[in-house]
């Protein structure tokens, strides 16, 4: 288990409950909105309130004398400087909490990634399996559930009850079907202390580098391209709209 991973527990129970109850878009949909409470929250802790409203009302200040400016362009200078100064300076005031803000969002967006990225295929059906290298030696078990294809091979998703074995150099490397939903299984890598594999990993010292599993995607919206029926555009965008909202809700500058 990585770094990131470590409160999935709680979010698994948590997110178990609330399925009992409600489907899933509703509730990517509140943990959308948990995230955009939680950055707030952060956000408004960890930045200097007080010197942000005293720089903004300095800056409303400075831009009234520039728009009741009326001399020479010269002239005018020293108060776009000093309107200049003062948006930097709530930018330098604002940009480090904000990015510290972030932090235990991550934490979340690595959950519901997994959570709500993917789902296992239905018994029976066609699931294109590729590797790197192309010309690895992958063997199955049994070898009729799968057929060598254009650039990899076509798995035949087990029925329940059921598995598939995926082997290379011997070596029993995956059973299908996997644990969680997760397309690609490689080689333990230096990220990865961050962020684990939950299917685990290829050893070292094989021939394969990287296995990837065609899933299919779960999907939450019914219209728009590909990419707006999955979980990001769903998730991030009741993020951005909850976090405007609690902006205004906790008065935070």
């Amino acid at each position: 288990m990585g770094l990131f991973d470590l409160p999935a527990p709680l979010f698994d129970a948590v997110d178990g409950m609330l399925g009992l109850v409600l489907p899933p878009v509703v509730r990517l949909g509140l943990w959308g909105v948990l995230a955009g409470w939680v950055t707030m929250l952060a956000y408004r802790r960890l930045s200097n309130q007080d010197r942000i409203k005293e720089l903004k009302q300095e800056q409303k200040t400075q831009q009234a004398a520039l728009a009741a400016f009326d001399g020479e362009f010269e002239e005018m200078w020293p108060l776009i400087r000093g309107a200049l100064s003062l948006g930097f300076r709530q930018l330098g005031l604002a940009l480090g909490p904000a990015l510290l803000a972030t932090v235990p969002v991550l934490f979340l967006v690595v959950w519901v990634s997994g959570q709500f990225g993917y789902h296992q295929p239905q018994p029976g059906q066609p699931i294109a399996i590729t590797s790197s290298p192309t010309d690895a030696p992958l063997e199955w078990r049994p070898a009729q559930a799968a057929q060598v294809s254009e650039g990899g091979w076509k798995l035949t998703w087990p029925d329940p009850g059921s598995s598939v074995e995926m082997l290379a150099d011997g070596q029993a490397l995956l059973r299908f079907p996997t644990d969680k939903a997760v397309p690609v299984i490689h080689r333990k890598l230096w990220w990865n202390w961050l962020v684990a594999n939950p299917i685990g990993y290829l050893p070292d010292g094989g021939s394969l580098q990287q296995v990837n599993i065609a899933l299919p995607p779960q999907q939450f919206l019914a219209l728009g391209p590909g990419w707006v029926r999955g979980w990001m555009f769903t998730f991030f965008g009741v993020f951005l709209l909850a976090s405007l909202a609690f902006k205004f809700i906790l008065k935070v500058d």
